[in-house]
């Protein structure tokens, strides 16, 4: 990932051996920047497509969140903001795929979100907490204890808006990374690369 974000290294055996043929069988003054474009670009539909899946790279099923859960819909897509910022680079001899999105780590390797400001995080829970973005936006707010002993910011009809936490674990949700089927088409594309070439 470029920016903020992180960065995911594949390490798939059948992969690398598979561009290091290419790159090895290539006629003298050929260029692999063709099929790297190619790779790219189907590196970044695999990542897309783990959005509309909900699964991991390795085919593991996302935990859904709590908006998924209570309020319908997938995970990390109610504004499909990080699915859409994927894209991909190539050079001559690498295909990468990324995000410039700051939140996109947290997602894909998890991690614990703590309070800064306050003691609390005020976490939205309905669309009109999450419209009006905090607390301090909405009028008519107060602090109520559920049975729990979890501490909720409530209007006056007693509908919780926003949870409040001092921390929050988020769990890791990857959609970077190669797939049994991206690797497939990588394969699959470094192939018919090669025989073009030859060919040509």
């Amino acid at each position: 990932m470029a920016g903020d974000g992180a960065s995911v290294k594949v390490t798939d055996d059948g992969v690398r051996r598979a561009m290091e043929r290419m790159r090895l069988g290539m006629p003298l003054g050929g260029s692999m920047l063709p099929a790297m474009q190619q790779i790219a670009r189907a590196m970044v539909t695999g990542a897309q497509m783990r959005f509309r899946m909900q699964t991991a790279p390795n085919g593991q099923p996302w935990s859904k969140s709590y908006r998924a859960r209570t309020e319908g819909g997938q995970t990390l897509s109610m504004s499909r903001r990080l699915r859409n910022s994927i894209n991909g680079q190539a050079t001559g001899h690498s295909a990468t795929v990324g995000t410039n999105v700051v939140y996109a780590a947290i997602h894909q390797f998890g991690g614990v979100i703590r309070a800064k400001a306050g003691p609390f995080l005020a976490i939205p829970v309905t669309p009109a907490a999450r419209a009006a973005g905090s607390p301090r936006s909405m009028e008519g707010l107060h602090v109520a204890q559920t049975l729990k002993g979890q501490f909720i910011l409530v209007d006056s009809k007693g509908q919780t808006h926003f949870l409040l936490r001092r921390q929050v674990k988020i769990p890791a949700r990857p959609f970077l990374g190669v797939s049994g089927s991206d690797a497939a088409e990588i394969i699959r594309i470094g192939e018919q690369h090669l025989m073009k070439r030859w060919k040509g």
